[in-house]
């Protein structure tokens, strides 16, 4: 009888083989590094600059807003506005320190409470809120100090950001700080700013200056109590901003 055998197959790769398996998979992860890392890097800045724009838009909105309770129906204060240039005037003036600046954040307000005289509702806590039947996520901007909200701030939904505005004026041809935040030239009350500038026969009556957003590590408004700006870190971010008599 005839034997029949048969050559058994070599197990494995060559070195060859190897090498060029290794170089595929090279060029491929070089490829994904090359295309879709700096895409995400892209989505990444452009979620930022929308946080950016949404705060920003939250603090201007608020500015041109003269709440209820904040409505003077003759002379305006520090908490009593006639207009929004009034509104604008004095949280400026607010930013002197941390423990009176402005304050931006998030928070459930209860859907079963009546609106307050500001519009607002006060805080429901994460346990009892059901997103769209008991709470609606509202973003505020006010005073850290604010009698109203100032209690909302321990509830707040994601970081709370405190805002310190100072005053920019054209100088030697270029917008430069005018001295601290909280500080506005010339003027003790929006009165005196508009009649300063009733003889300009440009600007009129419009403040520019910068806006500084800090994050706050906790939702709390006593960490920012009796503290410097120069104690609060880097900003955030930083912005130029204005208001006015038309705002």
């Amino acid at each position: 009888m005839k034997r029949i055998t048969k050559n058994g197959s070599r197990g494995g790769f060559t070195l060859m083989e190897t090498l060029l398996a290794l170089a595929l998979v090279s060029t491929l992860v070089s490829i994904f590094l090359v295309v879709f890392v700096p895409a995400r890097g892209l989505v990444n800045k452009s979620l930022a600059q929308q946080d950016c724009d949404r705060l920003i838009g939250v603090l201007k909105t608020e500015i041109k807003t003269i709440r209820a309770d904040e409505r003077a129906s003759d002379k305006p204060s520090e908490n009593k506005y006639v207009t929004s240039f009034d509104k604008g005037f004095y949280w400026l003036r607010k930013t002197n320190k941390p423990d009176s600046a402005i304050v931006i954040f998030s928070y459930r307000e209860n859907l079963s409470d009546q609106p307050g005289r500001d519009g607002t509702r006060p805080a429901i806590s994460a346990r009892e809120s059901v997103p769209g039947l008991t709470s609606n996520l509202v973003t505020i901007a006010c005073p850290i100090d604010d009698p109203v909200h100032s209690k909302h701030i321990r509830d707040a939904v994601g970081p709370v950001f405190l805002v310190s505005m100072t005053q920019l004026e054209f100088k030697d041809g270029e917008w430069k700080a005018n001295g601290k935040p909280g500080v506005i030239s010339g003027a003790g009350s929006p009165e005196d700013f508009i009649k300063a500038c009733s003889d300009q026969k440009v600007g009129g009556a419009c403040i520019f200056y910068r806006a500084d957003f800090y994050m706050l590590n906790t939702p709390n408004p006593n960490v920012v109590r009796n503290k410097k700006w120069s104690q609060m870190g880097a900003p955030v971010f930083s912005t130029n901003m204005s208001f006015g008599l038309s705002s």
